[in-house]
């Protein structure tokens, strides 16, 4: 069952790195119409079936020339700068990952067990606030808060922008892991709540099991399944927010140069084409949709690991 799993999660991630690569590789020409003093009047767009699939064409081609997408410069290969720039993105991602996991669900327990005491404030009522707000106003409302620390001399010296400084990347784990956090916070808390009536927990009690074991022993490795099946949208979350964290933070990583391949030109004038940066675009897609599929797999794995019928269903 899970072998199953990974090879329909693969082809999914062919098929869709094959439709991003399709949008990537659409033709961006136009045909415009100019008045006098090549004043604009309009410009209107004609697809190409052929112009898309030479696109294709001689993007596979140029890989198979150069053995892979070139230089950027000096002798530098452009696979190498790509892979520079994704390293330093994962260097903040996959900690972001690790920390909105497991401190989620520890956020999570922590939720349920005080549900009914006086510190509940500070449980899932926190959790939804939490969720509820944006990351780019948290995100820039913190970096204030550094800087007006200092100015106060509360803070010592904390440098908030840059692409090597420690304190920038601690920062940025930091705004990464904040929406995963309470994400699976907020999961965790209703697997448990879920949970509870069944069988098994009122014959655990009923023996003299003490609640804090029931819930440990029990009630979580039951919600494993559940928690481990949104993985897959903190990662999507992540990503999709990597490019916010590090364009707010200047750390010059993989979504940062990816937005620079994309971008339009600052300055425009009639007749002017839009070209993009093709190759690097499509080295980003081809990474980015692959942690993707890593993150769907391991997630799939983790489910059949923790998870009885899984396991029956695998052998």
């Amino acid at each position: 069952m899970i072998l199953r799993s990974v090879l329909y999660q693969m082809l999914l991630w062919c098929i869709a790195t094959t439709i991003f690569l399709a949008l990537l590789f659409l033709p961006r020409t136009a045909d415009y119409t100019a008045g006098p003093r090549g004043m604009f009047i309009s410009a209107k767009y004609d697809y190409s079936a052929q112009v898309h699939v030479q696109q294709f064409k001689d993007f596979f081609k140029y890989i198979k020339d150069n053995k892979g997408l070139g230089t950027v410069y000096n002798g530098h290969s452009l696979n190498e700068n790509i892979l520079r720039t994704f390293k330093k993105s994962m260097l903040i991602t996959i900690p972001a990952l690790m920390i909105g996991l497991f401190l989620g669900i520890a956020k999570g327990v922590f939720d349920f067990r005080i549900r009914s005491r006086r510190g509940k404030l500070f449980g899932v009522r926190t959790t939804r606030f939490f969720l509820s707000i944006p990351d780019l106003f948290l995100i820039i409302s913190l970096q204030l808060l550094i800087m007006e620390g200092y100015e106060a001399g509360i803070l010592p010296h904390i440098k908030v922008y840059g692409s090597e400084e420690p304190s920038v990347i601690l920062l940025d784990i930091i705004f990464l892991a904040i929406y995963p956090l309470f994400y699976i916070a907020n999961i965790t808390y209703f697997s448990i709540r879920d949970e509870q009536g069944m069988d098994y927990i009122r014959t655990a009690l009923s023996k003299g099991t003490s609640s804090f074991k029931v819930l440990y022993r029990h009630v979580l490795k039951n919600c494993y399944v559940k928690i481990f099946s949104h993985t897959n949208t903190i990662t999507l979350y992540t990503l999709s927010n990597l490019f916010i964290v590090e364009y707010l933070t200047n750390y010059r990583g993989a979504a940062f140069f990816f937005y620079e391949t994309l971008a339009s030109p600052a300055i425009f004038r009639t007749g002017q084409q839009f070209e993009i940066s093709l190759y690097p675009a499509a080295g980003y897609i081809i990474l980015f949709t692959a942690i993707i599929f890593i993150s769907k797999t391991l997630s799939q794995i983790a489910k059949g690991l923790v998870s009885p019928i899984e396991r029956r269903e695998s052998s």
